[in-house]
């Protein structure tokens, strides 16, 4: 009977205290990572392996608490995809100031032009293809390695091609509100 009153109260008091956490990345730490990410192998900097959680607030029963806290931005499939990105960086620059290649606002290459010869027609379309997969993977394995909710993807996405549309070569295609050349 003790027992059984014990376990209760405890049900009771746990039951008290609920805390919803709302994990939330500021711009400017999703900014890092992407400036880690994406910077030219030549510009790269190490990685941290060291990962602070910064909480702000204080929790009290039905409060709502917003955690801002650093991005990883360390897993193997991360690992993986920026170095195959990097194996055909310049090669995709290339195209990107020849103006084959242009770079959307959702993280994305496209085609937005074909070179005349059949072959370098194929290999543009194979790399804006394979780009993008790797995009893919590291947008979606960030997420999952922060617990990111759904919703800050686009957020992720916004960020990241900002990002990247500031590493590409001048000639690039730019999507902003218009499609325009960067200089």
């Amino acid at each position: 009977m003790r027992r059984t009153i014990l376990i209760l109260a405890v049900l009771a008091m746990a039951g008290c205290a609920v805390v919803n956490v709302y994990v939330t990345f500021p711009e400017e730490k999703i900014e890092k990572a992407a400036e880690q990410l994406l910077a030219p192998p030549s510009q790269s900097k190490p990685q941290s392996n060291l990962q602070r959680l910064i909480f702000t607030g204080i929790a009290y029963a039905d409060d709502a608490v917003e955690v801002s806290r650093d991005i990883k931005t360390d897993s193997p499939a991360i690992r993986a995809a920026k170095q195959k990105m990097d194996t055909w960086r310049e090669e995709i620059d290339t195209y990107k100031r020849d103006g084959f290649v242009g770079e959307t606002n959702e993280f994305t290459v496209v085609v937005r032009d074909l070179p005349s010869n059949a072959e370098k027609a194929t290999r543009v379309k194979k790399l804006v293809n394979d780009e993008n997969q790797q995009r893919n993977i590291m947008i979606q394995e960030l997420l999952k390695i922060n617990n990111a909710p759904a919703g800050e993807i686009t957020k992720f996405k916004k960020i990241f091609a900002d990002v990247m549309k500031s590493y590409s070569p001048s000639g690039t295609w730019v999507q902003e509100e218009e499609w325009r050349i960067k200089e």
